[in-house]
């Protein structure tokens, strides 16, 4: 037998080399169970641990838990197994809680060791045993065998210490332990073999002591200590909360009994009342009943001549407004057809004459002044024609409405082949004609690039997202052939903000001050973007 000096020493080196060994073993206990661990331990006489730890037993090392209900001494015991090799028992009470709770004890249950260290006196060596529960039963959730934190005042001690018991993980309790020495002595802490007062388990406890070694007058402080750290009261005020809470809800509960009894009183009342009101009812509905009879047969014969007179009445009303609208209609329809056909007409001839339209896109009278307000209408009826063409068709018409404003290249002509079922073609005409007009008059008068912004508002975007800039791929659907070199065209404009291609489009363009002209490099559907 190695001396008992020797022994103490070597379980200390074990216990302060052991920090890097205790977090494996709970990574190890996180990994096997998703549930909940329940801490025990086995206790050994310090003549024995030596013998113990010639096995080679440390921190980490698996081991087998088995129900042995033949035991003749304790029906509920539960040997404990180290690499097939008996090692001992666990504790009574804690070994009656495993076999009645988990049925796993009965095949085999795997725990894992979590600890190596001696009693505070010195005289017997304990084996930290940590047992991984998939599904805790309700009599051990009960117990307070659970992975929450949880605390409370231990009143079993005697007044003169202020012992408390803990439910938490090995991580969490030793944080607590620092918090606490910042403002108290911890004399003792370590693991908890016996229920609390309330019958509940917790696996830690430590005792508190003052400056002048007593326990502290008030618990109050303490508990502000732990509920500012870990957010967590001791159950002693749960319990209190929840009753205070009880207390509330049965003052609340009373007085909306009492509210309910008046209310019932009330309606009892109204339901009286209402009773009387239909019995009066029914008697002078009785009385009634047959000078009601008399006069029906006296008025059924009139009153069916003046139905159906006023069935004819309203349905020669309904004829007459009916041709009154339709009359109306017809002639809207017929004023709105000839303004139009004189609108065109005058189209017809300035074209044939070879005037065009101005810069703001008015038609010219007689006397060569432009009328703003025919070349409004005749702007409306354009955009309300191009609400029926197709993509090509109006780009089309905004070159020859305009023909010294554009040059379309044929990617643009290409692009607006491949727009399909588009259906905003006003607005496509509105934003090309702007184009051509305001913009194009903006840019000769030497306004920059941000013109676009006064002219098309939202609609125009005078570079592209720097996330775009950034990509080879993207901006290579950017450049176009123009005069035999390759023009980056980044200013665009937009209809739409989706991927439908009915509903969005894209018109991008580049200013060629030489030829005083916009250059159309693409007119369809969106370009790509990166990830796109």
């Amino acid at each position: 037998m190695a001396p008992k000096g020797s022994l103490f020493r070597s379980l200390q080196d074990l216990e302060a080399a052991g920090s890097a060994e205790r977090r494996a073993a709970r990574q190890r206990r996180q990994q096997q169970s998703s549930g909940e661990i329940l801490q025990t331990f086995l206790a050994y006489r310090l003549a024995d641990a030596a013998e113990k730890m010639a096995l080679g037993i440390s921190i980490g090392d698996p081991l087998t838990l088995r129900h042995e209900p033949t035991n003749e001494w304790d029906p509920n015991a539960v040997k404990v197994f180290w690499k097939e090799q008996e090692i001992g028992y666990l504790p009574k009470g804690m070994a009656a809680l495993v076999a009645a709770e988990v049925p796993e004890a009965a095949t085999g249950l795997e725990a894992v060791v979590s600890g190596l260290a001696t009693t505070s006196r010195r005289d017997a060596f304990r084996l930290q045993i940590s047992i991984p529960i998939e599904m805790p039963s309700r009599r051990l959730k009960e117990l307070g065998v659970t992975g929450d934190f949880a605390w409370d005042f231990d009143r079993t001690s005697g007044a003169d210490k202020m012992r408390l018991v803990i439910n938490s993980t090995e991580t969490a309790f030793r944080e607590l332990q620092e918090l606490l020495r910042v403002s108290y002595d911890v004399s003792k802490c370590g693991y908890s073999y016996y229920p609390t007062q309330d019958g509940r388990h917790y696996p830690w406890y430590l005792s508190l002591t003052d400056a002048s070694g007593r326990a502290p007058a008030d618990e109050a402080p303490v508990e502000q200590l732990i509920r500012t750290q870990f957010g967590v009261p001791s159950e002693t005020t749960r319990r209190r909360e929840r009753q205070q809470r009880l207390e509330e809800l049965e003052e609340k509960q009373e007085d909306i009994s009492q509210r309910l009894q008046v209310i019932r009183a009330d309606e009892a009342r109204l339901r009286r009342e209402l009773e009387a009101s239909h019995q009066q009812l029914q008697q002078r509905q009785s009385k009634t009943k047959d000078q009601k009879a008399k006069a029906k047969e006296k008025a059924r014969g009139l009153k069916l001549e003046l139905s159906i007179a006023q069935q004819e009445l309203d349905l020669a009303v309904k004829e007459n407004d009916a041709l009154a609208l339709t009359c109306q209609e017809l002639e809207t329809t017929l004023a709105l057809r000839q303004e139009e056909l004189s609108y065109f007409h005058e189209l017809s001839e300035s074209m044939s004459s070879g005037t065009g339209f101005g810069p703001v896109g008015g038609a010219a009278d007689r006397a060569g002044k432009p009328d703003a307000e025919a070349s409004e209408r005749l702007l409306d009826a354009l955009r309300s024609m191009a609400a029926d063409l197709r993509p090509r068709q109006i780009l089309d018409l905004a070159t020859r409405i305009c023909p010294d404003s554009f040059v379309v290249l044929e990617s643009a002509w290409k692009s607006t082949d491949e727009v399909v079922g588009f259906k905003r073609g006003e607005r496509l005409f509105e934003l090309l004609w702007r184009l051509g007009t305001r913009y194009r008059e903006a840019r000769l008068a030497g306004q920059p690039d941000v013109a676009g912004i006064q002219v098309f508002g939202a609609a125009f975007a005078a570079k592209e997202s720097n996330t775009t800039q950034n990509s080879p791929k993207a901006m290579r659907w950017r450049r176009f052939d123009y005069n035999g070199k390759e023009v980056v065209m980044e200013q665009h404009l937009k209809i739409g903000v989706g991927d439908s291609i009915n509903r969005t489009l894209r018109i991008h363009f580049h200013w060629d001050p030489e030829v005083g002209r916009v250059v159309i490099g693409h007119c369809g559907k969106h370009l790509p973007l990166p990830g796109h």
